[in-house]
């Protein structure tokens, strides 16, 4: 009896849990039901497509002749130490012999003690004239047949070295007056007034040509060899200078005169020199070791597109903008132009006159990205 009890009790306990457990089925059944009854569809989100901003500009083919922007140094063509080629004191100076005095050829510069030299000449000049006598009665008597030839000669041998002699006196003489070579402008005086000078042994100064100036710069070997290349000459080339002094600018022209004697094995470049032009208003501007900046014409590129540096990627390829998309094109950079690139369709490629090229950098810039130009 006690075992059915017990029996009755598990299987009464195992009812009710039964009951609970189908009782939280249907429950949750139902309330997936109802959630599935009152459920509402999601709404479609359509996010728009990003439509960039770019500028843009149209092909064009056309022939351009950039200008290579340097910097040089003005030099002199001709510059000259001034020596006196005899010795002695300096007993007057001209009025213009002095660092940064203009001359002009032929201008008195200094002149040096010429006492002694008056001297020479006057000594020499009376020895010759009593051997040319001596000449002239020996001359008569070998007509007479009074003296040998041997004689005769003799005594004209004598006078023609004596006229030597007194050449060079008057040479001396005259070496006592020192003149501007050319026009110029004095660089340096090493003489003073009563300064005593040897023979051709001191420096007394330096005179440059300030009519003859050039602009010597360089090129490198790159920038050298387009202007080989190029159907101008590097000779007779135009150049043109701008000089800053101050708040001035000097504008000068000038043109390729010569070349470097060498080129430059380190760098591979070479010096040039250009000739400036001036107008005789403008000598007392400026002066050597000016530095300057200068532009040359570079080589002329035929029928390339001028596009701002910033149109191109990596040197090697653009977007043109077709249908509002943008469009990969590979080109070929031939030059450069102040800051535009000069390039040309690759040859894999096709870039027609009126094709609208985007030129500024965009950084989501690819195939079919949208835009529109500003």
């Amino acid at each position: 009896m006690w075992i059915n009890s017990q029996l009755k009790n598990k299987i009464k306990q195992l009812f009710q849990k039964s009951k609970r457990t189908l009782m939280l089925i249907a429950f949750t059944f139902l309330f997936v039901v109802y959630l599935t009854l009152t459920k509402t569809e999601p709404e479609l989100v359509i996010i728009p497509e990003k439509v960039w901003p770019v500028a843009a500009i149209s092909v064009e083919y056309k022939d351009v002749t950039p200008n290579l922007e340097l910097f040089g140094e003005i030099t002199s063509a001709r510059r000259s130490e001034l020596r006196v080629s005899v010795g002695g004191q300096v007993v007057e100076v001209g009025e213009n012999f002095k660092k940064g005095g203009v001359v002009k050829k032929g201008e008195l510069l200094l002149i040096i003690d010429d006492f002694e030299y008056q001297n020479a000449v006057i000594e020499e000049q009376a020895k010759y004239e009593i051997l040319n006598r001596d000449f002239e009665r020996a001359e008569e008597l070998y007509l007479k047949n009074s003296i040998s030839e041997q004689f005769r000669d003799n005594a004209m041998l004598e006078k023609t070295q004596q006229e030597i002699t007194l050449a060079e006196a008057q040479k001396d003489l005259r070496d006592t007056k020192l003149f501007a070579p050319y026009d110029g402008v004095i660089n340096g005086v090493e003489a003073s007034l009563g300064k005593q000078v040897s023979t051709f042994n001191d420096k007394v100064g330096e005179i440059i040509d300030i009519k003859n100036l050039e602009v010597r710069f360089s090129l490198s070997k790159a920038q050298y060899g387009r202007l080989l290349e190029d159907d101008q000459a590097v000779i007779g080339r135009a150049v043109a200078i701008h000089w800053i002094a101050g708040n001035q600018i000097f504008d000068f022209e000038a043109e390729i005169s010569r070349t470097g004697a060498e080129i430059k094995s380190n760098t591979g470049g070479i010096d040039i020199f250009a000739t400036l032009f001036f107008d005789e208003s403008e000598f007392s501007l400026i002066r050597p070791g000016a530095f300057v900046r200068l532009s040359v014409t570079d080589k002329t590129y035929n029928q390339v597109i001028s596009v701002p540096n910033t149109a191109v990627y990596d040197d090697e390829y653009i977007f043109i903008i077709l249908n509002d998309r943008l469009v990969k094109r590979l080109v070929v950079v031939m030059g450069y132009d102040g800051t535009n690139t000069l390039i040309k369709a690759d040859s894999t490629n096709e870039i027609k006159v009126g094709d609208l090229i985007m030129v500024n950098q965009l950084r989501e810039a690819g195939e079919g990205v949208k835009v529109q130009i500003l």
